[in-house]
């Protein structure tokens, strides 16, 4: 279980103007608090050097949960001058992937209360602009993402921009609450790029949505040094279309966090 990591010495860190790089957290958000329940989430830090405030990220795992991949992306987060708070869904509730859970669409509406949740969380830190939060999903994750994008009850409390690598685009992306930047790999067969293709809006939306798929590309396609088959999916590392997502998804939040 994570050590608890109290808001004072979040505070001190931030006066101090030293960086934390993926600090674990059990994090309870104001309404869970108030509402007397157990922390929807635990997770892990990151923020830049410096009072701030900076723009936050809350980072959402995939299907085997957090792990080091995802420490490489909160560290290149915080060097951009994002916190970055990667949301551990599994921890909180004692499992370690998504088949420890019986039903995935339930999971996957407790999962978008989870970033709702870290994005509460991160907007109560003093050294965070509330205004100024997005959302980034990886797999599963980015599913949860477009999920999350698209709950009318969250439409009042939108994410300032969103992001999804290779998501299995079950959620249609005409109405989403906040601009989108969906990454793909063409030859993945898990989460297939097509089915982003056929959810793309047809008309003008009212936030951009931007699909950018990756020729030669599988599933997990910035995961350095990943390249496996499991159950028939393919997981593979590719140089070319990590490096291309790395600046597209660096200009992206540019645009709407900064």
């Amino acid at each position: 279980m994570f050590r608890e990591i109290s808001l004072t010495l979040l505070l001190g860190l931030a006066l101090t103007g030293c960086a934390t790089v993926a600090e674990p957290l059990i994090a309870r958000s104001d309404t869970a608090a108030q509402q007397g329940n157990v922390p929807r989430f635990a997770g892990k830090l990151a923020k830049p050097g410096g009072e701030g405030p900076f723009a936050g990220v809350v980072m959402l795992h995939g299907c085997s949960g957090l792990n080091p991949h995802y420490d490489v992306w909160s560290e290149r987060l915080r060097n951009w001058g994002y916190v970055a708070l990667q949301v551990d869904s599994f921890a909180a509730r004692g499992a370690k992937s998504c088949f420890d859970f019986p039903d995935l669409s339930h999971l996957l509406l407790e999962r978008s209360r989870d970033a709702y949740e870290a994005k509460s969380y991160l907007a109560s830190l003093p050294f965070v602009d509330p205004e100024r939060i997005a959302l980034i999903g990886w797999s599963h994750g980015g599913w949860v993402t477009l999920f999350a994008l698209n709950m009318e009850e969250k439409k009042n409390d939108p994410f300032r921009a969103a992001a999804a690598f290779y998501p299995f685009c079950g959620e249609p992306l005409s109405h989403l609450s906040a601009p989108l930047l969906i990454l793909a790999g063409e030859l993945d067969e898990k989460c297939p790029a097509r089915m982003c293709s056929f959810n793309m809006p047809t008309v003008k939306p009212v936030h951009e949505v931007i699909l950018v798929v990756y020729p030669d590309a599988y599933h997990c396609f910035d995961w350095e040094g990943m390249n496996l088959e499991y159950m028939g999916d393919r997981y593979q590392y590719n140089h070319e279309a990590a490096t291309d997502a790395i600046v597209r998804l660096r200009r992206f939040l540019d645009k709407h966090l900064k």
